[in-house]
């Protein structure tokens, strides 16, 4: 039997297209700019041309379809008569961003690079996502002789499509940059890099010493915690492959299926002592996974490495170090101790309050009631309300006499609406007097903490 089925074909104008009404008319021209844009994308510049006019006499003021038409025109060579469509499309649209980075690829083809950078200058004002006009803005300020320009808008392209370039190329291209002294722009290379090869302790390494020089401690802690996980992959690997060398294949082979005290002590960090032992190139790589983090002093162990590191202002490592016997030991009040007193070294003030907190609250009965207050003062500036309440606690026991932190507990245990417990902390300094005595005295006393 014949085939029923109709063919298709393309829609041909009627005399109906009248009844349309104008919202309606836009609705189908739409249809035709995609149709458009499918054609040009196969290189079918007849049926592109074609659905173009089919657009644009429906809507004659559709910027899309002239865009695509002098794209078109581009390719075919045309170009006095692409710059006129162009120019139509942004008389229509003059807020259209990939028509002024077309233009911009105009006149590049043509090394007209002033022109060309300013159209691509005005496509990534109108849309700053445009990664595209970023990459076309590095190539010509690199032609234009200025390689920071171009290195710059390099970088954006890099963070608005990461995925354009390889990971092999993201190292290359961080490799020369840090050999030219741009650590900042070296590490975002290395960082995309990573992120799409995980496994490369080369550029693990390389990436810790980049921000370590730029006093991005944090971030290299991160990475630096990366390196020591590949590390220990690799070293378990080594040792099943000599041990169990059937085991080690069978899973390789599924693995690829499937002022006051406390500011003294911040600001001077006191040395390392001097008997702690020096890492060699095989204990550097101790791993919470080895077999020293499974023995009861695994702890201390890493704490003493932190200090071999420090002695060396190896600030990074001995960090990490320190975290790893804090997670291995909470209750070791020294590797707190120390953990602060890097924060303070490397600038990072706040989280050297937070160590002392926690090494003061472990032993609080060998901190004078005084350092205690101190501590209470920086806490309420990093709005840690109830470490600071625990810290004047602290302080009252060891000194029931001392009337300041009386009245700094009396204003905090306020702020929490704890009233009953406030009236009994000034009690304790106003004696028997009236609530309105009480607050006065507070005033008097001043407050813990200068309000902004």
């Amino acid at each position: 039997m014949p085939n029923s089925q109709p063919s298709l074909a393309l829609i041909k104008p009627t005399n109906k297209l009248n009844q349309l009404n104008q919202q309606q008319k836009k609705a189908i021209a739409k249809i035709y700019v995609e149709q458009a844009w499918i054609y040009y994308q196969g290189s079918c510049w007849h049926e592109a041309i074609l659905a173009c006019k089919n657009c644009l006499r429906l809507n004659p003021h559709d910027a899309d379809a002239y865009k695509i038409l002098g794209n078109i025109l581009i390719k075919k060579g045309k170009k006095a008569e692409a710059l006129g469509v162009y120019a139509k499309a942004l008389e229509i649209n003059p807020n259209s961003a990939p028509i002024y980075a077309n233009l911009g690829s105009f006149y590049a083809e043509q090394k007209k690079w002033q022109e060309s950078l300013n159209y691509y200058q005005q496509a990534v004002i109108i849309d700053p996502d445009l990664a595209g006009a970023y990459r076309s803005l590095a190539r010509i300020w690199e032609e234009l002789g200025d390689s920071k320009q171009a290195l710059e808008c390099l970088c954006l392209a890099v963070k608005l499509e990461p995925e354009k370039l390889s990971a092999s190329e993201y190292f290359s291209f961080g490799d020369r940059l840090y050999q030219e002294g741009k650590l900042a722009e070296a590490s975002i290379f290395y960082i995309h890099g990573i992120e799409l090869n995980p496994h490369a302790p080369t550029q693990l390494s390389k990436l810790v010493k980049i921000l370590e020089e730029l006093g991005e401690w944090e971030q290299a802690v991160d990475f630096y915690h990366r390196l020591m996980s590949i590390s220990n992959q690799q070293s378990a690997d080594e040792n099943l492959a000599l041990t169990k060398p059937i085991k080690h294949l069978l899973s390789k082979s599924k693995s690829t299926t499937n002022n006051n005290p406390v500011v003294e002590q911040l600001a001077q960090v006191p040395p390392l002592p001097n008997n702690t032992p020096q890492p060699d190139a095989k204990s550097a790589k101790i791993l919470p996974s080895s077999p020293i983090a499974k023995q009861p002093n695994s702890a201390v162990s890493w704490n003493n490495l932190g200090n071999s590191y420090g002695q060396k202002q190896q600030w990074v490592k001995a960090i990490s170090c320190y975290q790893e016997s804090i997670a291995l030991n909470p209750h070791l009040i020294q590797t707190h101790r120390n953990l602060a007193k890097v924060y303070s070294k490397i600038g990072k003030k706040d989280q050297a309050i937070l160590c002392w907190y926690e090494a003061f609250n472990l032993e609080p009965d060998l901190v004078k009631p005084q350092e205690h207050f101190s501590l209470a003062k920086h806490l309420v500036q990093l709005r840690q309300v109830d470490k600071a309440i625990a810290c004047l606690r602290h302080s009252i026991q060891l000194n029931p006499n001392f009337n300041q932190a009386y009245l700094a507990l009396g204003k905090l245990l306020t702020s929490q609406g704890k009233t009953e417990e406030a009236k009994a902390c000034y009690a304790k300094v106003t004696g028997q007097k009236s609530p309105s005595s009480q607050l006065q005295i507070v005033k008097s006393q001043g407050k813990l903490v200068e309000e902004k």
